[in-house]
């Protein structure tokens, strides 16, 4: 099961079992309000309860609805209802059902056509489905119903900021922080953003098939044309490895190192990086030389893998598969991965390294197939737990795996 990145706090109603089930029909739950960043007024958490619980409470409300005669007696069952859609719509994204919840989350806006939490974490998930004009309509419905939605605010933000229009997506989150000041991820995000825009202020956009090139036009202008046909290349040839749909056009920034390092946080080590757009300390650049092949082709395999994914791949296995797929050389790292073990210890993934994570991949494609590590992400991407999803697609436990690839190891 995965968590929910993108939950409004249900404060605007107090959901419960009591008010949707006749009396004597069962105990009474609190509706759940956990949020990444809960509003300072949002309710607790409350238990959780079973699909069979929500389902039956929600059509003992229907058909309460259904009979309801008098406007003032329909209008709060209609919000319970749309409430009750909501609480389920969260249980298949949680379990990785996108296009369920979107069908209980359309039946909560049946309801009420204007029910904002609804709009607003629809919006999230066609977002991350690649659908930007279907979330911006719905943040944008929102928005027209109560201006001061501070996540529907977020939520545009968010669609703005991945479509490069910096400033306006900055104006968003600014104005959602007014309305929830205690937001620790929106005051980060805005940080970030300033960042951003120091750094890219002046910089033009070249658009390819697939990509929308960002850089400094004094600097980067004459090597812009080589290094989109080098990523379109790249990209073109990774999607036949993966066998993923072509995505939605990917950003890729250009900085030098000093503006890499300054907006992405990261240490000299770190020369690239993909977090919903891929960033390259590459400004100035005149050529595409082998190296930076390799840091395009890893990049590009964490845009692919976090697409497949949907955003519930583990840290190992992108930055394993990556590495492969730049491609590095095993031979340089078998020595160095034995030797991470201290004396007396057995070799593991934890504490995590690239270099562990790059043979363990490397071990698991030989071994198994990369067939069977992309059927892996697929059953993440499902809902599945990371232990139930290993021991399907590769037919052992973590653990068995981890003994052949030390054993691997030392025979190579």
């Amino acid at each position: 099961m995965r968590p929910l990145r993108h939950v409004v706090p249900l404060a605007v109603c107090a959901v419960s079992f009591a008010h949707a089930a006749e009396p004597g029909a069962g105990a009474t739950v609190s509706a759940p309000a956990a949020a990444p960043a809960p509003a300072p007024a949002a309710p607790a958490p409350a238990p959780s309860f079973t699909a069979e619980e929500l389902d039956a409470a929600i059509a003992r409300t229907s058909e309460q609805l259904r009979r309801a005669g008098s406007e003032s007696l329909r209008a709060p069952l209609a919000l319970r209802l749309g409430d009750l859609w909501v609480l389920r719509a969260r249980q298949h994204a949680k379990a990785g059902q996108s296009d369920r919840a979107l069908d209980a989350y359309d039946q909560a806006l049946q309801a009420v056509p204007a029910h904002p939490i609804a709009l607003v974490e629809a919006g999230w998930i066609q977002l991350e489905a690649g659908k930007p004009d279907v979330a911006r309509g719905l943040a944008e419905t929102a928005l027209a119903h109560d201006g001061d939605n501070a996540f529907a605010r977020e939520l545009r933000g968010e669609i703005l900021y991945r479509d490069n229009r910096l400033e306006d997506a900055l104006d968003d989150f600014r104005t959602a922080l007014l309305k929830r000041p205690g937001s620790a991820s929106l005051a980060r995000r805005i940080e970030k953003l300033e960042k951003e825009l120091t750094s890219e202020r002046d910089y033009r956009r070249a658009d390819s098939s697939h990509f929308v090139l960002r850089f400094d036009g004094d600097r980067d202008e004459s090597v812009r044309h080589i290094l989109l046909d080098t990523l379109e290349r790249q990209l073109d040839d990774l999607q036949r490895e993966f066998s993923v749909s072509p995505l939605p056009p990917l950003t890729v920034i250009l900085y030098t190192s000093r503006q890499f390092h300054e907006t992405t946080g990261t240490g000299d080590e770190v020369v690239g990086l993909f977090d919903g757009k891929v960033r390259l300390p590459v400004g100035g650049v005149t050529r595409v030389t082998p190296g930076l092949e390799r840091v395009v082709r890893h990049e590009l395999t964490h845009a692919l893998l976090h697409a497949r994914g949907r955003g519930t791949v583990p840290k190992w296995l992108h930055e394993g598969l990556a590495q492969v797929m730049e491609p590095r050389d095993l031979a340089r790292y078998r020595t160095g991965v034995l030797r991470e073990a201290k004396p007396g210890e057995t070799l593991d993934l934890e504490p995590f390294s690239y270099p562990k994570a790059f043979t363990y991949v490397a071990y698991l494609e030989a071994q198994y197939s990369r067939a069977r590590l992309l059927w892996f992400v697929d059953l993440l991407a499902a809902g599945n737990s990371e232990a139930d999803a290993f021991a399907q697609a590769f037919g052992a436990s973590r653990d068995e795996t981890l003994e052949g690839w030390r054993r691997w190891l030392a025979q190579k």
